[in-house]
């Protein structure tokens, strides 16, 4: 993985409205359900938005969405991160970003 040929700056924006137009569908839809994103270290680049908990607090803080979309928090995915599960849940809800859990085995290995 390089980031030679990136622009983090660009990726970062062009997720950011594409989420922001994902809420502002749900809204326009009447969707009552809730949006998330699973921190997921690794998982496709090493070099993402969404490595842990507080990382995809931050993102979405930026773009203005922590009120409106939360985490789903999968255990393998919080080991990968360097945390433990208990860590990653406590952190979303102290952030108050918990939408859901996964609860898998996964592959300890990456």
């Amino acid at each position: 993985d390089t980031l030679l040929n990136t622009s983090l700056k660009r990726e970062l924006a062009n997720f950011g409205r594409f989420l922001q137009l994902v809420v502002e569908h749900k809204h326009k839809i009447g969707f009552k359900g809730t949006i998330l994103i699973e921190p997921k270290p690794h998982e496709p680049t090493k070099h993402q938005y969404d490595f842990d908990t507080a990382t995809v607090y931050g993102f979405l803080k930026k773009n203005g969405l922590e009120n409106e979309v939360k985490v789903n928090i999968e255990a393998n995915h919080a080991t990968l991160a360097g945390h433990s599960f208990d860590h990653e849940i406590a952190m979303a809800d102290a952030l108050g970003i918990f939408g859901s859990i996964d609860i898998n085995r996964g592959d300890p290995q990456n």
